[in-house]
């Protein structure tokens, strides 16, 4: 559980100190900094946001950097967000590898972003895909940065060269990749599965009429990534980048077995989302992982926030943004 948290300079924080019980709901007006807050708990878990890609946007203007300080029951955790890189670290002591800070407390935001993953691109699905993926399983990280590390070797490598140059390395690194990109399928393969059966049983919880699942649509399959990656070197090589792996994969959220984006309105892509991170939350299994809701409640009609509700007797902790609390809970006011 998180106990406090601490803001210099990050968005519109100069120098705010949070005190955080089970359950709160931070209340104001829209653009006082309520979703930063939950931003800044989520960039403290993962080193992502969960708004934008680009750090620095996270830095208050015309200041040289943002901190965020968060103490749990069990860590103090610091990060300084630099123009160009981070200070890390836990209790005091300072984290060079990302990989050994990642996870340190688990969360799962809910927030209106959420409906990208039904609306936006491939790269907004993989990159749900991974987050929640290791923090399942932290061998998972190693291994997706392992093959992140030969793709981009490989990549450097297709800028020098022409079909007239000797491809020894080249075939060196792409038989690397291959085995890399054997070992991402497969987990995500099994993720995918297991992830469905939690999806519709989440799903059926919040509307019983309707069916739900998700499609796993990998860019090569795995029984022809060897043949496939070789057979595409010389287009690799004309093209100076790496045409296929699963640096490329996408996975398809089907409501009534067709596409949720073109067939679910609105308020069903919403439960669509909500029961998807439900369905993680019962993956990750941990019992102390923290549940943001970013200002979701305003587009739920009242049955559907007595079920959100139910959330309150799962044992974590839960911070909640919006203008009205419809809950009798703590609430900070901003």
């Amino acid at each position: 559980m998180i106990e406090y948290v601490n803001l210099r300079n990050f968005r519109n924080h100069e120098d705010k100190k949070f005190n955080l019980k089970e359950k709160v709901f931070i209340k104001g007006d829209n653009g006082v900094g309520k979703t930063s807050i939950l931003e800044a708990i989520y960039f403290g878990s993962l080193l992502k946001s969960h708004r934008t890609n680009d750090d620095t946007a996270l830095i208050m203007n015309d200041k040289p950097y943002a901190k965020i300080e968060i103490k749990t029951n069990k860590n103090l955790y610091e990060l300084v967000i630099l123009k160009d890189r981070k200070h890390l670290s836990i209790d005091k002591v300072q984290i060079r590898k990302m990989s050994e800070f990642i996870g340190g407390y688990k969360v799962i935001i809910f927030s209106p972003e959420d409906l990208e993953l039904i609306k936006g691109t491939p790269k907004v699905r993989r990159k749900f895909l991974d987050i929640e993926m290791f923090q399942i399983n932290q061998d998972y990280l190693l291994t997706l940065n392992t093959y992140k590390n030969v793709l981009n070797q490989r990549n450097g490598l297709l800028k020098r060269l022409t079909l007239t140059d000797d491809l020894t390395f080249l075939h060196i690194l792409t038989k690397k990749l291959v085995e890399e990109a054997s070992v991402i399928i497969e987990k995500r393969e099994s993720f995918i599965n297991e992830l469905n059966k939690a999806f519709k049983r989440r799903f059926k919880s919040l509307n019983n009429l309707d069916e739900v699942e998700v499609v796993y649509k990998e860019n090569v399959p795995l029984n022809e990534l060897e043949r496939t990656f070789k057979g595409n070197i010389e287009k690799d090589v004309l093209s100076k980048i790496t045409n296929l792996g699963p640096h490329r994969d996408d996975f398809l959220i089907l409501f009534n077995g067709a596409l949720a984006k073109d067939f679910a309105s609105q308020g069903e892509q919403r439960l669509i989302t909500i029961a998807l991170k439900l369905a993680i939350i019962d993956l990750i299994k941990e019992k102390d992982i923290i549940i943001l809701l970013d200002d979701i409640l305003s587009e739920l009609d009242y049955e559907k926030v007595l079920k959100i509700e139910s959330l309150f007797n799962l044992g974590k902790q839960i911070i909640i943004t919006g203008t009205n609390n419809p809950f009798e809970m703590e609430e900070i006011k901003l």
